[in-house]
């Protein structure tokens, strides 16, 4: 296997690719939720050539590899993509699911929070939902919802439109629009994701 000092020559001279080395520093800055001015100041780079950087655009010397991981709080292995950052993985056991209850007359389901808190885009739950109880959404956000049914069968309207989903079923539609799930079973549990439209930030129950 190559060196380090050997992989830092090839990012530099542009033989490593500069697009993936770039998204992998996006990614880490959005994990730190950092901004790009930020990030650029404590690395000592214009934020024009830092915002071609993370678009594949540029390359950087070693130097400004070694400033911006330093930055970043992070490695330049984690920039090459050689080395997973501990952050980047989150994993719940379903042993360490903490279901919360909404009270009954705002649906009587009960929720677990899956996504990391302060991810970036996106927001992941699992509901149960009771036979004949009631999920409502306000359709609030610019991105998307999707529901995945893990058991049970549900009925999901989404604006004038309603489906029958049963275990196993996948539905993805705008976030925008208002919807309403109604557990037909005695029990199911459903799947829910929410993808965020741009600078949006979805609250922590499912929308």
């Amino acid at each position: 296997m190559p060196s380090q000092s050997r992989r830092l020559a090839a990012a530099e001279s542009g033989e490593s690719s500069s697009r993936d080395i770039g998204i992998n520093a996006k990614a880490l800055r959005l994990r730190r939720r950092i901004t790009l001015d930020e990030l650029a100041e404590k690395a000592g780079l214009s934020k024009g050539h830092l915002s071609r950087f993370e678009r594949g655009e540029k390359a950087l010397s070693v130097a400004a590899l070694l400033r911006l991981a330093a930055a970043l709080n992070s490695s330049v292995s984690a920039l090459l993509g050689e080395r997973m950052e501990d952050d980047a993985l989150h994993l719940v056991r379903g042993s360490d699911l903490v279901m919360r209850d909404v009270p009954p007359e705002d649906g009587g389901y009960r929720f677990a929070i899956l996504g990391k808190p302060a991810a970036q885009g996106i927001s992941a739950f699992i509901v149960d939902i009771p036979g004949n109880g009631e999920r409502a959404g306000e359709g609030h956000h610019a991105g998307e919802e999707i529901f995945f049914v893990i058991e049970g069968q549900v009925e999901i309207t989404v604006a004038d439109r309603g489906v029958v989903l049963r275990a196993g079923d996948y539905l993805q539609f705008p976030g925008s629009h208002r919807h309403l799930t109604r557990g037909i079973a005695a029990h199911n549990r459903v799947l829910v994701v929410v993808v965020e439209g741009p600078g949006e930030r979805v609250g922590g129950q499912p929308g």
